[in-house]
């Protein structure tokens, strides 16, 4: 549970470092490393082996499985505009569907913290 919590506020992070790569988009972005759901902290607990296969068969863990993927996705295609010039763009997907994808994003893993205490 102390895993979901920490990624709540990490990926709630996410959003001042998006915003500041629009602002300096001269610096180095890996946006391959942002897209990969599997490689941050979280990602690297979601598919690894801590969980048992009961879990990963449930509905909810699929269900922030999915949205933690559309999360990296939305991240990566803020930072390429950005990197193309795009700013308007970048701040449009960062402010519309960026935000909304986090906000479900947090809920989804919300939802199974608490269904994961009350089966604890």
């Amino acid at each position: 549970m102390a895993d979901i919590e920490r990624a709540i506020d990490n990926h709630a992070l996410w959003m001042s470092q998006l915003r500041e790569a629009i602002f300096d988009t001269q610096a180095p972005i890996d946006v391959e490393a942002i897209r990969a759901e599997d490689r941050c902290e979280f990602g690297k607990w979601l598919y690894g082996s801590r969980l048992s296969d009961e879990e990963r068969a449930s509905s909810v863990y699929q269900e922030v499985k999915r949205l933690h993927a559309e999360f990296h996705q939305a991240a990566a295609r803020v930072v390429e505009l950005a990197a193309s010039g795009k700013t308007h763009d970048a701040y449009s997907l960062l402010y519309g569907d960026y935000i909304t994808m986090s906000g479900r994003l947090a809920i989804a893993m919300r939802a199974w913290r608490e269904k994961l205490r009350g089966t604890s």
